[in-house]
């Protein structure tokens, strides 16, 4: 299971061309670790999560603020608009991780969409993404029976939904958040808006670098195996112009996570008492 983590980190480092300087290097490995092996959209998912990087914490740009219509992580999002959205807005602090997963689901759904939808950036996913199933899948389910082969599929696809959540939603979720007034500099916006994790070293491998997301953030390109490395220096650097830079273990950042997710239900409900009720409907 840690290895196909680790190969989907090795995508999101391709996607950032960190693996090497050549692109096409970046690319086999970004088709292979991300589309190939676990089932995503490489082509679409490097553009998506580069918006990411340039509007970080933006409600009107970041595409990783918008959950669809069942989670909430800033106030009068879609899922205010729609009952189903309203219904887990009100148990979404503990519905959020159960759900999460079974995000391997939006994530192949996507993948598949995306071919038809995005055929400009997926025009190398149409091949590969076929591979997934036909070699995890299907020949599988004719070589050991389909009984056998569904439940190992599913459970290495929810346990490893479940491993990525636990390594890229505490990055940003309850950070600052930057609305279409706030005019920061690319520094401040990168540096104020994401949290590291702090954990012993020997476990920087079940990350993937992304524990250094402060630094992930500041210098995308750089592989991730040097961030650690990088932290004393930014840190110093940040601390000198008055930036937070923000560190929390794992508990607490979850900690953070769920108490956010519980603040933006709180903020519904506080909405709804003004008298706003039937603008939600």
């Amino acid at each position: 299971m840690t290895r196909l983590l680790t190969m989907g980190f090795l995508g999101h480092d391709a996607g950032h061309y960190a693996v090497s300087r050549k692109r096409w290097v970046n690319d086999v490995w970004g088709h292979f670790g991300m589309t190939f092996l676990c089932g995503m959209s490489f082509g679409f998912w490097r553009s998506r999560h580069n918006k990411h990087h340039v509007d970080c914490q933006k409600v009107d740009g970041d595409p990783d603020m918008h959950f669809g219509v069942l989670f909430s992580v800033y106030p009068h999002s879609a899922n205010w608009k729609t009952p189903l959205g309203r219904f887990f807005l009100r148990i979404q602090k503990w519905a959020f991780w159960p759900l999460s997963a079974f995000y391997w689901v939006t994530l192949r759904y996507d993948a598949v969409r995306d071919l038809f939808q995005q055929p400009d950036k997926t025009k190398v996913d149409r091949f590969v993404l076929p591979l997934h199933f036909l070699v995890l899948l299907v020949l599988p389910g004719f070589l050991i029976g389909w009984p056998a082969t569904l439940l190992a599929y599913v459970t290495m696809a929810c346990l490893s939904s479940l491993m990525t959540a636990a390594v890229f939603i505490p990055n940003h979720i309850g950070m600052r958040r930057l609305g279409p007034d706030d005019d920061v500099s690319y520094l401040e916006q990168q540096v104020t808006t994401s949290r590291n994790i702090l954990n012993p070293p020997l476990l920087d491998f079940f990350y993937g670098g992304l524990n250094s997301q402060i630094e992930h953030h500041l210098f995308p390109r750089v592989s991730h195996d040097r961030y650690r490395a990088m932290r004393p220096f930014v840190r110093a650097f940040c601390e000198r112009r008055g930036l937070p830079y923000s560190e929390a273990s794992l508990y607490r950042a979850l900690a953070a996570v769920g108490n956010h997710l519980g603040d933006m239900t709180e903020a519904h409900r506080t909405w709804r008492l003004q008298g706003h009720a039937g603008a939600s409907s």
